[in-house]
C-alpha cells in the first residue's frame, strides 16, 4: 500500500509505540487546529496534529461555507474583529483562489427590520472603509425599483431599497482543512486523523500525551513541549483528560443549515436578510452546483457536539422565513435535500441573554495549573490563519520551547520556509498565476470540461495528479455512479495523497459527495470497492465501512436516505 500515513495507521498488533517528541502537539484537526500547526511549522517549530475523527469532520465542515468580513460584528462594536476578518478574507482569496471565490450578497431594507435602513447604509459604508485594501468591489445601493427589477422574487411590501456587497465563499470548506494537513506534512510536521487523546500529564519538560488509534486500537505515547487544545466544542472534554482541574471554557451554540434545489424566485446572488419573526440574520446562499444553502440558526447547546442534528423546529423556522421573503418559493419540509448542524466553540458566557451576544473573537487560554497546556476558545472559518499566527506568537512569549528532536530535518519539506503563513499559498494554489493555470488546464485536458472544472474546484493545481491517475488505469478513469463529473481516480488520490482512511473520509471530506442530492449514496458501494482494493480490506471491513457511512449521513437527514425506504423501486 502506497499511503503517506501508513507508518502511523496500520493493523499490525502492537502493545504500544513511542512517537517522536515534538515542540507542539495540537489536539483538533479542524480548520483552526490545522492553522496553528501550519504556522508552527513555518516558523520552525516541530508539530503534530491529532484528531479523534478526521480533518474537518466537526464544526469546520458544518459552516455556512462563507469567508466573510464579519459585517454582523459591527453591531457589537467588534471593529478589530471585522478588520481582522476582512484582511484574512483578502489573504484567502490570494492563497486559496481555487477554493475561495468572491461572492455577492444583497441586504434588502424592509420597514419591519429591527435595524433601520439608514443604520444598514452606514454599516455598509463603514464596512467598505474597514476593507480599504480589498480586491472585491465596493458596495452598491439599490432603490426599491432597482431591487424589484434585479430580484423580482423578493417580497415587495414594505421594501424600501437594498445594498449589494461582496464577501467570499468557500463552497468546499472541508478542502481548506485537507490542504492545510497536506501542507503541514510537506513542511515536515505530522498529521494523524482517527487518533483519540486518552490522557494528558504535565512533566518537567512539557506534556505527555497518550493516544489511541481508533482504527487499529494501537496505543501511542507522544511527548510535546507544548499542547494546544483546539478541539472546538470538545475543548472541555479534552481538558477533563488531565488530572489538573480546569474551569469551563466553552459555551457552544448550534448552527444549522439546509440545502434545497432551485425554486421560484430564488436569487442569483446570496441574500443576507433579517428574519421577520426575531430579527436574526439569515443567509440564502447559491452553491456552485445549483442548489441553495439556507441558514443558520444560533441556539445554545450543551449536548454531544458529534450528535448535533438539525431539528424539525429549526427547519420550519428557516422555511417560514424564506417563504416570507420570497412569497412564490412555497418551500416545504419535503423540499429539504440535506441538512448540516455544528456547534460553534464560543467562550462560556453565562450572562449572555442570547447566543448572538456571545463574542466570536478567538483566545488562547493557558491552563490555570497545568504547565504548557493551552486551549482555544472562539474562532471562525475566515480568521483561522490569523488565529494560528496569534497562538504561535503568544506561545513564543509564554512557553519555554524545548529543543526539537526533528526540527527542520525532514526530507518531506516541499516548500521553502517562510516567516509567516500570510502569503503562503495552499498546495492547490501553488502556481504563478491561478487564472492562467486554470485556462491552460481546461484547454489541454483530455477530460470532459465538466470533470476538469470539478477537479480544479476541489484540487486546484493538484488536479493534474488526479488526471494522471485516471490516465494510468481505465477503471480509474470511469466516473463514479450517480456522479458523471467525477472520476474514480479521485478515490485512489484521496487514499494515497490526502490521508483518507475510511469510506466516510473519502466520500464526505475528500470528494464531498455527501453534499450531492443523492447524499453520496449512489456511489458508496463503488467507492468502497475501490478503497477495499487499495487498502486490502476484508469483506467484513468493507461492509462495516458502508454501514458507518450510512449511520453518519443519517445525522444530516438527507432526503435521499429517506427515499431508500419509501421508494418501492429502490
Amino acid at each position: 500500500m502506497n499511503h503517506i500515513c501508513e507508518n502511523v495507521h496500520n493493523c499490525e498488533k502492537h502493545e504500544g509505540v513511542e512517537a517522536d517528541a515534538v515542540d507542539i502537539l495540537v489536539i483538533g484537526g479542524g480548520v483552526n487546529g490545522l492553522a496553528i500547526a501550519r504556522e508552527a511549522q513555518v516558523r520552525g517549530w516541530s508539530s503534530a496534529v491529532v484528531d479523534a475523527e478526521d480533518f474537518g469532520a466537526g464544526t469546520s465542515g458544518a459552516s455556512s461555507r462563507m469567508v466573510h468580513g464579519g459585517i454582523r460584528y459591527l453591531e457589537n462594536l467588534e471593529f478589530h474583529l471585522v478588520r481582522e476578518s476582512l484582511k484574512e478574507r483578502e489573504r484567502l482569496l490570494y492563497t486559496a483562489p481555487h477554493l475561495v471565490k468572491p461572492f455577492a450578497l444583497l441586504i434588502p431594507f424592509y420597514r419591519h427590520n429591527k435595524r433601520h435602513a439608514l443604520t444598514l447604509r452606514l454599516g455598509m459604508i463603514l464596512y467598505d472603509l474597514l476593507s480599504f485594501d480589498k480586491s472585491t468591489p465596493l458596495h452598491k445601493e439599490f432603490s426599491k425599483k432597482q431591487v424589484e427589477q434585479a430580484y423580482p422574487g423578493l417580497e415587495r411590501k414594505d421594501l424600501s431599497g437594498a445594498a449589494l456587497y461582496y464577501d467570499a465563499q468557500a463552497a468546499n470548506t472541508e478542502r481548506l482543512c485537507i490542504e492545510q494537513a497536506i501542507d503541514i506534512f510537506g513542511l515536515g510536521g505530522s498529521v494523524h486523523n482517527h487518533c483519540r487523546v486518552t490522557s494528558l500529564h504535565s512533566t518537567e519538560t512539557g506534556v505527555e500525551i497518550t493516544l489511541r488509534d481508533t482504527l487499529s486500537g494501537r496505543m501511542i505515547t507522544q511527548h510535546a513541549g507544548v499542547v494546544v487544545n483546539a478541539a472546538g466544542p470538545w475543548v472541555d472534554l479534552v481538558l477533563g483528560l488531565s488530572p489538573a482541574v480546569s474551569p469551563r471554557l466553552i459555551g457552544g451554540t448550534k448552527g444549522s443549515h439546509f440545502t434545497v434545489g432551485p425554486f421560484p424566485g430564488a436569487p442569483e446572488t446570496g441574500v443576507h436578510f433579517e428574519a421577520a419573526s426575531d430579527g436574526r440574520a439569515i443567509l440564502i446562499l447559491p452553491l456552485p452546483g445549483g442548489n441553495l444553502l439556507v441558514g443558520a440558526t444560533d441556539l445554545f447547546f450543551d449536548g454531544d457536539p458529534g450528535a448535533a442534528v438539525m431539528s424539525d423546529a429549526e427547519i420550519t423556522y428557516l422555511i417560514n422565513e424564506v417563504n416570507q421573503l420570497i412569497p412564490e418559493a412555497h418551500l416545504t419540509t419535503a423540499d429539504v435535500l440535506h441538512s448540516v448542524s455544528g456547534v460553534r466553540p464560543l467562550p462560556y458566557t453565562p450572562k449572555a441573554r442570547s447566543a448572538a451576544q456571545v463574542s466570536r473573537s478567538h483566545h488562547l487560554v493557558p491552563h490555570p495549573t497545568a504547565k504548557n497546556l493551552f486551549s482555544i476558545t472562539g474562532g471562525k472559518l475566515t480568521t483561522h490563519r490569523a488565529l494560528g499566527e496569534m497562538v504561535i506568537s503568544q506561545l513564543e512569549k509564554l512557553a519555554r520551547r524545548p529543543k526539537a528532536q526533528n526540527l527542520i530535518a525532514s526530507p518531506r519539506t516541499l516548500v521553502r520556509r517562510a516567516t509567516s503563513t500570510r502569503r503562503l499559498k495552499l498546495p492547490g494554489a501553488r502556481c504563478v498565476d491561478w487564472p492562467e493555470f486554470e485556462r491552460l488546464f481546461l484547454s489541454s485536458t483530455s477530460l470532459p470540461v465538466s470533470t476538469a472544472r470539478r477537479l480544479l474546484g476541489l484540487y486546484g493545481v493538484r488536479a493534474t495528479k488526479v488526471e494522471n491517475l485516471a490516465k494510468s488505469n481505465d477503471e480509474w478513469a470511469r466516473p463514479l455512479p450517480g456522479n458523471p463529473d467525477s472520476v474514480s481516480a479521485e478515490v485512489i488520490f484521496a487514499i494515497r495523497d490526502e490521508f483518507a482512511l475510511t469510506l466516510t473520509d473519502i466520500v464526505a471530506r475528500r470528494l464531498l459527495l455527501s453534499w450531492n442530492n443523492d447524499a453520496g449514496l449512489d456511489s458508496i458501494t463503488h467507492v468502497a470497492e475501490l478503497a477495499s482494493a487499495e487498502f486490502g480490506w476484508s469483506d467484513e471491513r468493507t461492509e462495516h465501512e458502508l454501514n458507518d457511512y450510512r449511520t453518519w449521513i443519517q445525522l444530516r437527514r438527507p432526503a435521499a436516505y429517506e427515499n431508500l425506504f419509501t421508494d418501492p423501486t429502490a
